[in-house]
């Protein structure tokens, strides 16, 4: 069953065939070509064909919203009359809470087989009342359930400290209907001196496009059943964590080093340019001071705004850093690292997910320097969850697994995004060989 945002996108790509039949037909009427010409017949139909399926798509998005806002009004209490004040003190919520109502929903899915009735059944008669209400409205189809946009929203959000790209300041955006277009300035108008009756050289600002596409990426979680035959809340921590950390690692992985190539997004490095880029480093502390100071320069040289930037590394090579001292006085070249977790003056985030064995001699690191305030995480922002008792899966050892045969519950969440700066100028990348303790 097709979501709101399945219809939008239906609409959208109806409306961009009725543009093309429009444009074919113009140019049928500009050539002279006769009404009752086979050629003109035929785009005639076209377009009428593409302006019935917009219609109809039309039509279907608008029955979509209407559903949907009333399931949204319609989601109440069974009781008649309203409970009785309390006399308990309120507590704020509890942040280590937080992502906990995802969690219920994907343990009361995983029960009961994927099946969104049961589950909402389930919920209700655990006494997650408030939970079930809202996985009830939640859309379904072969794919999985939709988990509703607050319980996703509160995922979403507790991934950012897990994917240092958007830790560092990237930009989310919004994208439900499956892509968007960015403008970018790609050249700038220009301005200059002249005599009182000097003609004045005309001159205009320029633009380029940056397009966002969706990019699927898929979580399979296995997950013992002894382990879900339980519902307390040290349980749901779990099974929350469990995935958010199976999803941050690859996000982390993909908005980092990506290359763009099967369907999968491109990173910081496969945007950085060639004249920003540094090879092969040495460990000195002359070199690698002069490296990370012109990683800044070639920033700011390129007029970027340098309002949200950052490094981003292996823990392993901020500890290096931290430990080069200045080889006549012996004291530490970069002290601010350890006492406040900055170099030359910008926070550093550090993760696992930039590898330590590049290069020829296998001892090579990648550094990441980039104002984040011109990175772009365009999102669908939802979540689609779906389990399975008897599917296979391949383990990190190449070895396939059967999860009936293990007493496991697979636990799949699907995510759509996609990454792109406005300005690749703002990335600056080096490899340093050994700059790891």
């Amino acid at each position: 069953m097709k979501d709101v945002n399945d219809h939008r996108r239906d609409r959208k790509a109806a409306a961009a065939k009725m543009q093309d039949c429009a444009s074919a037909l113009s140019k049928l009427e500009e050539g002279k070509i006769a009404a009752d010409a086979p050629e003109m017949i035929e785009a005639v139909a076209a377009f009428d064909a593409a302006q019935l399926a917009f219609e109809t798509a039309s039509k279907a998005l608008d029955r979509a919203e209407a559903v949907e806002a009333a399931n949204a009004a319609t989601v109440q209490s069974d009781l008649d009359t309203p409970p009785a004040p309390s006399t308990t003190p309120a507590v704020a919520k509890n942040p280590e809470d937080k992502g906990l109502g995802f969690a219920f929903m994907v343990h009361a899915l995983a029960n009961s087989k994927g099946d969104k009735d049961r589950a909402v059944a389930r919920l209700d008669k655990d006494g997650h009342s408030g939970m079930s209400a809202a996985l009830s409205g939640a859309s379904d189809s072969a794919g999985g359930v939709t988990i509703p946009q607050a319980q996703a929203a509160e995922v979403i959000e507790l991934l950012r400290p897990r994917v240092t790209v958007i830790n560092s300041g990237a930009r989310i955006i919004d994208m439900p209907a499956g892509e968007v277009r960015n403008a970018r300035q790609a050249t700038s108008a220009t301005a200059n001196y002249g005599a009182e009756n000097h003609v004045t050289q005309e001159s205009e600002l320029s633009f380029d496009k940056v397009d966002q596409n969706f990019k699927t990426l898929r979580t399979l979680v296995p997950v013992g059943n002894a382990l879900l035959r339980h519902s307390g809340t040290n349980v749901m921590q779990l099974v929350r964590d469990d995935m958010l950390d199976v999803m941050g690692l690859r996000k982390d992985l993909a908005f980092l080093r990506g290359d763009g190539t099967g369907d999968t997004p491109k990173g910081l490095g496969g945007w950085v340019l060639a004249g920003q880029t540094q090879s092969a480093v040495a460990k000195t502390a002359a070199a690698v001071e002069a490296a990370l100071r012109k990683m800044v320069s070639t920033v700011q040289d390129a007029n970027v705004a340098m309002i949200s930037c950052g490094w981003i590394m292996r823990a392993s090579t901020r500890n290096f850093l931290a430990s080069l001292r200045e080889p006549n006085h012996g004291s530490y070249l970069f002290p601010s690292i350890d006492q406040s977790n900055t170099l030359l003056g910008y926070p550093i985030k550090t993760t696992s997910q930039l590898p330590d064995n590049l290069g020829v001699g296998g001892d090579e690191t990648e550094v990441f320097f980039a104002d984040f305030n011109d990175c772009m995480v365009g999102d669908s922002m939802k979540l689609v969850i779906s389990s399975s008792t008897e599917a296979a899966y391949v383990d990190t050892s190449g070895d396939t697994v059967s999860a009936y045969q293990n007493d496991l519950t697979l636990m799949r969440a699907i995510e759509e995004h996609d990454f792109a700066p406005r300005h690749d100028v703002a990335i600056s990348k080096l490899t340093g060989v050994a700059w790891s303790l």
